[in-house]
């Protein structure tokens, strides 16, 4: 018998515990509280990519390796010079490689990399963004008119969001794993909207990220680094990660102190920060995941 990942199950409570508490709280301390989850466990969670570069090649200072480095610093510096000159394209781009990343965390263990399951993480993925999209539409669309100009209409994301949710509750039946897992998927599905409409767009990004995205990756990180899922471990990977930690860190600091959050280059600068850390991110865990596929 297939069984439930205990994170799962601890996963299913803190979303049902937070869908009740939200409403009852201050909207500026669940900012704040998400919001240093995004600074903490988020950053974190990708800060050692460049650990999991050098274990993929045994440590080794190689050329493949130092090329490996190379490569990955200038898809980070391409990634934010593409949302400058291209917007439009970069959100949607960026988008479709965070839906396959979300995607890929929630199901890769259990669907192992081939073409088909590929396009199911992108849909499960895509679903999740929509679903925000739809119960967030309001402050959604601003942020994608100050990105790229255009102004989508509620009718795009809703159409899109039930065309996205029809194909997935009929991928959900298509492999033995994932019909085992379908009850349990709706049901996530269903706190993760009622998550999504209780709260702030901010709130409703980082608990998903957060809850459902970082930790379940930063165990998956610690189990291939040091082939364990403890204190121990966490402690060895905080220390290797810590300088990029902190400079990430730094950098939001000083965009917090010198950049104006009302000015109409904000959003391109902090999406262009995402998408330069995502597109990279995204290969190097994809990688780990299905090296041993």
């Amino acid at each position: 018998m297939i069984r439930t990942p205990k994170y799962y199950q601890i996963g299913i409570y803190i979303t049902f515990l937070f869908m009740v508490l939200v409403p009852l709280l201050p909207v500026s301390f669940v900012n704040i509280l998400w919001g240093f989850g995004i600074l903490t466990l988020g950053i974190l969670h990708g800060a050692n990519d460049i650990e999991i570069i050098a274990k993929n090649f045994k440590g080794k200072l190689n050329n493949l390796y130092l090329k490996s480095i190379f490569m990955y610093l200038a898809v980070v510096l391409l990634g934010a010079l593409f949302f400058f000159t291209l917007p439009g394209l970069a959100l949607l781009i960026f988008v479709l490689f965070s839906s396959y990343h979300f995607g890929e965390q929630h199901w890769g263990d259990r669907l192992p990399l081939s073409l088909s399951h590929f396009g199911f993480y992108i849909l499960y993925g895509a679903f999740i963004f929509f679903l925000m999209f739809v119960l967030q539409y309001e402050s959604v669309v601003e942020v994608i008119h100050k990105i790229s100009a255009y102004r989508l209409d509620f009718e795009f994301f809703l159409y899109t969001l039930i065309t996205l949710g029809l194909l997935l509750l009929i991928a959900l039946g298509v492999y033995p794993i994932t019909r085992f897992h379908w009850l349990r998927e709706v049901v996530l599905l269903l706190l993760l909207a009622g998550i999504f409409y209780v709260g702030s767009l901010l709130f409703a990004f980082a608990f998903y990220f957060v809850v459902w995205h970082s930790i379940p990756s930063l165990k998956d990180q610690l189990q291939f680094l040091y082939e364990d899922k403890n204190l121990t471990s966490f402690g060895k990977y905080f220390k290797s990660s810590l300088w990029y930690w902190l400079a990430s860190l730094t950098s939001l600091f000083l965009v917090y102190q010198y950049v104006d959050f009302e000015a109409d280059y904000f959003m391109p600068l902090f999406f262009s920060f995402l998408a330069a850390i995502t597109f990279p991110h995204t290969v190097v865990i994809g990688f780990m995941k299905h090296k041993n596929d």
